[in-house]
């Protein structure tokens, strides 16, 4: 499996972390700056930003932490809405990685070449279904906000710090392997070709392995 700072290193910038379970006290860090001319920050919802906001994705009991952070937006409630929206694309990033890795391992276990299952394709399927299902599973644990005056007028910037199950991240791995299981099963019984279609059966055994296993073995 890839390192964790190797894994971190390929999120997406915008995005900040926290670590799972309930976290240590931390230390508070200061919001930035910049000249008054341009922007100033007229309240935050504590003295100083919470040390959480800064922190790296981990998991405790079976929990993992995200923590998103919001553009600027024009109201609170917009802002809520992104930091919220930024925390779960941050799930299905962070895991989708580790979901590539697996599958690119597994498939070299097998014998199996990308013109019978790719790695990233797979991965991005089990993006998309992760995304819809994390939509109603991501639950807020601690709000963090900021409001700036900007040149363009009033922004508000929220941090949210989330929860996430692993079982529902492990459902939606099953799930999806479930899925292409079958279309595999059903493009081995169409094939003509003995070597395609015995490469195809292997792919819904390798498949089958993958629903059985789940992201958490």
């Amino acid at each position: 499996m890839i390192g964790k700072k190797a894994l971190l290193a390929m999120i997406s910038a915008g995005l900040l972390w926290g670590c799972a379970g309930t976290p240590a006290p931390t230390a508070s860090v200061q919001p930035p700056t910049t000249p008054q001319s341009s922007e100033q920050l007229l309240y935050s919802s504590s003295p100083e930003r919470p040390g959480w906001t800064m922190e790296e994705p981990d998991t405790v009991n079976g929990v993992m932490t995200f923590v998103g952070v919001s553009n600027r937006y024009a109201t609170e409630k917009g802002s809520r809405e992104d930091a919220r929206r930024n925390a779960t694309s941050g799930v299905v990033k962070y895991m989708g990685i580790l979901v590539k890795d697996k599958f690119e391992q597994a498939s070299v276990n097998y014998g199996l070449d990308s013109s019978v299952i790719d790695p990233t394709t797979s991965a991005r399927q089990f993006e998309k279904q992760l995304a819809v299902n994390m939509a109603r599973k991501v639950k807020v644990k601690k709000w963090y906000m900021e409001k700036w005056q900007t040149p363009t007028g009033i922004g508000y910037q929220t941090f949210a710090m989330t929860n996430v199950p692993m079982q529902a991240i492990d459902e939606s791995f099953k799930a999806t392997a479930k899925d292409m299981q079958k279309k595999a099963e059903q493009k081995a019984k169409e094939e003509a070709d003995v070597i395609a279609k015995k490469q195809t059966e292997k792919a819904a055994e390798f498949w089958k392995q993958m629903q059985d296993q789940g992201l958490v073995e």
